[in-house]
């Protein structure tokens, strides 16, 4: 026992302190994990604190909450390498975020945060030194049968950039693209991030079974002061199916007359909730899935549910009354259901509805605006008379009016004077995407009327539009034009 004693003794001596003095040099690390892209805190992370001298041999391990922190206890003096790994590392990328930290034993607490690198770290790191102008966007792609990385194939973006010629102030299409190969990963160079993009995932040629499969086009936009985007992509296979409007007849198969449009269909299934900026439900939202003519309405909890689409990623519109539209996507499965949840935009200001009694419903007040005279108006008899495949086509000889190029699905991309983007309702809600909106929303077999106005001076008080100098269009569904 004596022995015992004598040994601690010397032990301290050597030390150059006493027993208390070293149980006192411990430090009590605290912090947060923060995801630089996004500023949200990361959740889940794994934190990792080891001593430099010898890395080889266990350390402390802790997670950090939900909220992004974390606390490691009684930390003895020394270098250690320290570090945090989290599945969002693998999505980018990246292996773990690690670096050399100092622990004295006169600071007790010590704050010790971790976050990824900066977005235009990640830039130059990915597209060199040269991109400190431009952005990037990343990501893998996936497909959406077995959730496997994708064997190769190309991610498309696009982006419209305003040019001043001879010819005035035009509309242009931009595009670059980005390959990637048998691990799904994909790294796209020179976006501009002051434009909202398009972006689409399409399947190389070298697997023939997988050659035609491709994801929607979806809507992404950058955060300010974060040059980096990163987005996952699945694609599948496209399915038709004839799709016939509800009270409009079968187009029939004989030489020379229209056949009955087609859209995507499937097994996946699309859920969610929408909300407004207070959390409380929205009702009567009407929600879509670009692409496809399936339109659903959230119920009085703001829930909805939408059955029979295609797999791959999709853009999603929302629209409600009385707040600006909204678009997000949405990963769908095959015989799987997808869930997301919907924040809707600004509100806007609404004038109170109009009744009008008559012996003819006019719910949208077409007919009552037509017999005043003010306007271009187009009812269905007229548009099939013309043979329009689409709303687009429909617009050709509205006055005012003029096509500025096509769209990849071979539609007229419509203009107004000076090339500006007309604002176009649909059944009396404002849709981000103009005229273009309307054609991926509903087949032209749906419409029950078109009304073109020069611009919203000249258009109902109701229906000014986002560009007051522009024109005004407003398409009505056969429910609101009989």
């Amino acid at each position: 026992m004596a022995l015992h004693t004598r040994t601690v003794r010397l032990l301290v001596l050597a030390l150059g302190g006493s027993v208390p003095g070293l149980l006192l040099a411990q430090t009590n690390i605290s912090g947060l994990v923060r995801d630089s892209l996004s500023g949200k805190p990361l959740g889940g992370a794994t934190v990792q604190l080891v001593p430099s001298a010898t890395p080889w041999l266990a350390g402390r391990t802790v997670r950090s909450d939900s909220l992004g922190r974390f606390s490691i206890d009684t930390v003895a003096p020394g270098q250690y390498l320290f570090g945090f790994q989290h599945p969002r590392l693998d999505s980018l990328g990246m292996e773990a975020v690690t670096r050399t930290l100092d622990v004295f034993g006169s600071v007790k607490i010590l704050r010790a945060d971790l976050a990824l690198p900066s977005g235009r770290t990640f830039v130059r790191s990915f597209c060199g030194a040269n991109s400190d102008s431009s952005g990037a966007v990343i990501g893998r792609v996936f497909n959406a049968d077995d959730g496997a990385a994708a064997h190769g194939g190309s991610v498309i973006v696009r982006w419209a950039q305003m040019r001043i010629d001879n010819g005035g102030v035009r509309r242009v299409q931009m595009r670059t693209s980005a390959t990637f190969g048998a691990d799904g990963r994909y790294v796209a160079c020179d976006v501009p991030t002051d434009v909202p993009i398009l972006l689409q995932a399409r399947a190389g040629v070298g697997d023939s079974s997988r050659a035609n499969d491709m994801s929607g086009e979806i809507e992404l936009a950058f955060t300010p002061n974060v040059p980096l985007l990163h987005r996952d992509l699945y694609l599948a296979a496209p399915e038709q199916r004839s799709v016939t409007s509800p009270g409009v007849a079968a187009a029939s198969s004989a030489p020379g007359t229209a056949r009955a449009p087609t859209a995507p269909a499937g097994t996946a299934r699309l859920t969610g909730r929408v909300a407004g900026a207070d959390g409380r439900p929205v009702a009567g939202a009407r929600v879509s899935v670009r692409g496809t003519d399936v339109v659903v309405s959230t119920d009085s909890a703001g829930m909805f549910r939408a059955t029979g689409l295609p797999a791959g990623t999709r853009a999603v519109d929302v629209t409600a009354l009385g707040y600006a539209p909204v678009r997000t996507a949405a990963d769908l499965r095959p015989n799987r259901e997808t869930s997301i949840a919907v924040s809707t935009g600004a509100k806007i200001a609404t004038l109170s509805s109009v009744n009008v009694v008559g012996a003819t419903p006019d719910r949208g007040g077409f007919l009552q605006r037509r017999a005043a005279g003010v306007g271009y108006f187009l009812d269905a008899n007229t548009i099939e008379q013309r043979g329009a495949q689409n709303v687009a086509q429909a617009l050709l000889n509205a006055p005012t009016l003029r096509a500025n190029g096509y769209d990849s699905q071979n539609r007229p991309l419509i203009s107004g004077r000076n090339y500006c983007k007309p604002s176009a309702f649909l059944d009396g809600q404002l849709l981000r995407d103009g005229v273009g909106g309307v054609d991926d929303l509903l087949t032209v077999r749906r419409v029950g009327g078109i009304e073109v106005y020069p611009s919203a001076v000249e258009a109902p008080a109701q229906f000014r539009g986002a560009n007051g100098s522009c024109a005004v269009i407003l398409v009505w569904t056969r429910a609101y034009v009989p």
